[in-house]
């Protein structure tokens, strides 16, 4: 039978001096494990729980923005995500308007060159 090793307790102010540490210096997760006497896997889930730009941490925007230079994989914050998901659909519904106008310029085009309506009109259906 194997021993199970007793999982270590840390308080909440000692896990954002490690994370407060890690961001600021950029070491790894091993060394940075290795110096607090933490392991690294422990390190890695709080830094889901507090990523760089969490208010708990309350680091300067100096580092949040190097560290998110040196790991751009680094997810976004819930807002960064909306506002780049509203960006992208803005942008789509810009392209999307631009090929409505093709169509209906196209469409105009015809009519004059062949001389015959292309467009259903609307009206009542019998």
């Amino acid at each position: 039978m194997t021993k199970r090793k007793k999982a270590r307790v840390y308080s909440e102010v000692f896990k954002l001096q490690v994370l407060t540490d890690y961001y600021s210096h950029g070491d790894t997760l091993g060394s940075l494990g290795r110096k607090w006497n933490v392991d690294p896997i422990s390190i890695s889930q709080w830094t889901k729980r507090w990523p760089v730009d969490s208010k708990s941490l309350s680091l300067s925007s100096d580092i949040i923005s190097s560290y998110r230079m040196e790991h751009p994989d680094t997810k976004l914050s819930h807002d960064e995500i909306l506002q780049k998901r509203i960006c992208d659909l803005e942008h789509a519904l810009d392209l999307e308007k631009l090929r409505s106008r093709a169509f209906e310029k196209m469409i105009e085009i015809a009519e004059a060159e062949e001389g015959i309506s292309i467009l259903k009109k609307g009206g009542a259906k019998q």
